[in-house]
C-alpha cells in the first residue's frame, strides 16, 4: 500500500528541510516553487513543522517573504504561499522614520481566469505585515517608492496579518523631500546629525559550536550616546553563523563569518566583527574605549576601557595607558592626569594653537602588550 506523503512529512522535513528563519526565529522548511494556474517568480509554497500566520515574515536564502495565503495543516506540518517582498519602504511620522519590507505591485492579477489587470497609471498596492506600527499609517500618508511620491487612498485590514494599502502618485516636496533615499518630509523634521555605530566586543571573537556570544553595541548622535537603538543584525554565511534580531550569535559548525549591525534606519551606519567557530576555547583578548571623541583645550575627560576574551566582557585583566599626538611631534599637547587599569582620566593642553588637533590615547593590554587600541581625541576651543 503508498504510503501517504503527509505521514512522511516529518522525514522530509529532517531530511530534506533547508533553514529558514520565521519572525527571526530559525526553523526547518520545505520551500518549492508556486505551481498552479497563477505563477510568479517570486511566490513559493512553504511547508513547516511549525505554526505559520498570515503576515509572518519568513527569510530565505537572504531574501525576505511574506506569508500571503491561509494556512492549510495536517498533523505533521503546515503549509502556505509567499511572496518576496520586493521593496523597503519608509513611513514618516513627524519625524520618526520607519521602514518597512513590503510587496509592491502596478498590476494585479484576476482570479478567475490568471490574467494580468491593469490599474489605473500612477496606482499601487501596497502589502504590508499588520502590526503595531503598520497600523499607524493612515489616509493621506505620503512615502516614496522608486524615488516617485505616492499618497495613501484606501487602507484595507479585512485579511488579518496584512494591511494593503491603495496609493496613487503624488506630487514630490521639493524643500522637505528626501527623493535620493526615498524618504518623505525628511528635512522638514530632521536636523543634520552624524551617528557612529561601535560594536563593543571587538572586531574579532570566537563562539563554541552551539553556543551563544552576546553581541553589544554603542550608537552615538553628535558625541552624544543614544539610548534602546534600532539595530539590525546579520550574518555573512548563517549556515556557520546565525545572528537574530537581538544580537544574539550563534555557532553553527566550524568555520568563519562576518556580522554586521546596522543602524535599521540609517543602514550606511554600521560595524563588523569577525566571528569563528571553534569547538574548543582558547584566550582572544580585545579591546574597546568608550569617552567622548572632542576636549575642550585646558579641560579633561574620563575613558574607560572594556576587555573582551571571546567577545564577553572579563573583569580579571587591565591595561596600561598612553598618550601621542597624532603626528608624533613634540611636546604632546595632553597629558594623563589619573589611571587605574580601568580607566584614565586626560586633561588637553591649554594651548590656542592645538586647537582641532589631534592626540591619540593607547590602551596596551597589560598581560599581552601586542593586544592595543587607539582612540583619536580632537582638541577643541573653548567657545
Amino acid at each position: 500500500m503508498t504510503r501517504s506523503i503527509e505521514t512522511m512529512m516529518d522525514f522530509f522535513l529532517r531530511e530534506k528541510g533547508e533553514l529558514i528563519h520565521i519572525n527571526g526565529v530559525k526553523q526547518t522548511a520545505l520551500i518549492r516553487d508556486a505551481v498552479d494556474k497563477i505563477q510568479l517568480g517570486d511566490e513559493k509554497i512553504v511547508r513547516a513543522a511549525t505554526l505559520l500566520h498570515i503576515g509572518d515574515f519568513i527569510d530565505y536564502r537572504n531574501e525576505r517573504y511574506l506569508i500571503t495565503s491561509e494556512i492549510d495543516h495536517n498533523k505533521q506540518s503546515y503549509r502556505s504561499r509567499i511572496r518576496k517582498c520586493n521593496y523597503n519602504i519608509a513611513f514618516n511620522w513627524n519625524g520618526n522614520v520607519k521602514w518597512f519590507d513590503a510587496i509592491v505591485e502596478g498590476k494585479t492579477f484576476s482570479i478567475d481566469d490568471g490574467k494580468m489587470i491593469s490599474m489605473p497609471e500612477g496606482t499601487i498596492h501596497v502589502y504590508l505585515q499588520d502590526n503595531a506600527d503598520t497600523r499607524a499609517i493612515t489616509l493621506s500618508q505620503r512615502f516614496y517608492n522608486t524615488h516617485q511620491p505616492f499618497k495613501v487612498e484606501g487602507i484595507d485590514r479585512t485579511v488579518n496579518g496584512i494591511i494593503k494599502l491603495s496609493c496613487s502618485l503624488g506630487s514630490i516636496s521639493t524643500p522637505y523631500d528626501d527623493v535620493e533615499n526615498n524618504i518623505a518630509d525628511r528635512w522638514k523634521y530632521e536636523a543634520s546629525h552624524t551617528y557612529a555605530l561601535t560594536i563593543d566586543n571587538g572586531t574579532t571573537a570566537n563562539v563554541l559550536i552551539n553556543d551563544i556570544l552576546q553581541l553589544n553595541c554603542t550608537v552615538i548622535d553628535d558625541d552624544h550616546p543614544i539610548s534602546n537603538p534600532s539595530i539590525t543584525f546579520s550574518s555573512s554565511d548563517p549556515s556557520v553563523v546565525s545572528v537574530d534580531n537581538e544580537g544574539k550569535v550563534m555557532g553553527i559548525e566550524a568555520g568563519q563569518a562576518m556580522i554586521t549591525a546596522r543602524l535599521t534606519y540609517y543602514p550606511d551606519v554600521q560595524d563588523t566583527i569577525q566571528i569563528t567557530t571553534v569547538e574548543t576555547m582558547t584566550h582572544t583578548y580585545t579591546i574597546s574605549l568608550t569617552g567622548n571623541p572632542t576636549i575642550k583645550i585646558g579641560q579633561s575627560t574620563s575613558y574607560v576601557s572594556h576587555i573582551y576574551d571571546n567577545g564577553t566582557e572579563v573583569f580579571d585583566q587591565s591595561v596600561q595607558w598612553s598618550l601621542r599626538n597624532q603626528e608624533d611631534t613634540t611636546p604632546i599637547m595632553g597629558s594623563i592626569t589619573a589611571s587605574t587599569g580601568n580607566s584614565s582620566t586626560v586633561k588637553a593642553g591649554s594651548s590656542s594653537g592645538y586647537i582641532n588637533k589631534y592626540i591619540v590615547l593607547i590602551a596596551t593590554l597589560t598581560s599581552d602588550p601586542t593586544i592595543t587600541i587607539e582612540k583619536m581625541i580632537q582638541l577643541k576651543s573653548l567657545l
